[in-house]
Parts: structure tokens; C-alpha cells; sequence
């Protein structure tokens, strides 16, 4: 790692997950999404923690068009930050991302959400030391 006040930079991927908190159920699967990202520290990905914004009342809210409600659906979001110290084309990057939206899925499924699809999106983020 470089030395600290010589105007280098890391080059992470911060992931940001949209996570729907509209029911009690929903939001037990959003605490148990954070706990599968406390065990990430020592897997030698560089993260070190992540940024939520509010959970009450919930900072976020989306709209998104149900093709099985055929209606427009309202969501209550927490919008979670995890930056990876992994490089944007580093070949093991899309395979944790996909490894993460599976833990999303499989935890939201598991306390009954009827979400359809939850978004989970990565960029390139140059930090400056």
C-alpha cells in the first residue's frame, strides 16, 4: 500500500444494495443481509464495513412496475454502500457480486417478501488517500 500524504489513491468497487424494509419480515431479512456482510472482513476482499442510510423511517422510496400485480408497486428502501478493495475489472469481482444479490435473494425469499427483483449495482470508486 502506498504511503500515506504522497497523492496516491486505491482503487475499489463500492457495491449499492437496495434493500426493501416494508414489512417487519423484510426487515428481518435486511439484519440478516448485514450479518453475511460482517462475515466478509476476513475474506480477504478489503471490506472492512459498509454505510446504510435509515432504516426509520426509511431515507429511500422506489416505485417499480409488477408484472405479476400488473400494477406500479411503492417500496420502502435502506440503501446500502460496500466497497470491496477489489479493481472494477478484477475477474473475482462478478462472482461476489453475484454471490451477495443470491444472499439478498435467498434471506428476502426466506422471510416471505414478495419483492421480484432486488438491485444490486457495482462502480469503479477511486479513493484518494
Amino acid at each position: 500500500m502506498a504511503a500515506k500524504g504522497q497523492g496516491l489513491h486505491e482503487v475499489r468497487t463500492r457495491v449499492i444494495c437496495h434493500l426493501p424494509v416494508n414489512t417487519g419480515q423484510e426487515e428481518k431479512a435486511f439484519f440478516k443481509v448485514l450479518s453475511y456482510l460482517r462475515g466478509l472482513k476476513d475474506q480477504g476482499l478489503g471490506v472492512g464495513g459498509w454505510t446504510t442510510s435509515a432504516l426509520r423511517p426509511a431515507a429511500f422510496h422506489g416505485w417499480w412496475w409488477s408484472e405479476d400485480r400488473q400494477e406500479w408497486v411503492r417500496d420502502d428502501l435502506v440503501l446500502c454502500f460496500v466497497d470491496y478493495r477489489l479493481a472494477f475489472d478484477a475477474p473475482v469481482l462478478s462472482e461476489r457480486v453475484a454471490e451477495l444479490k443470491r444472499t439478498i435473494r435467498k434471506w428476502y425469499r426466506l422471510h416471505r417478501s414478495s419483492q421480484e427483483e432486488v438491485w444490486v449495482v457495482a462502480y469503479q470508486v477511486i479513493r484518494q488517500d
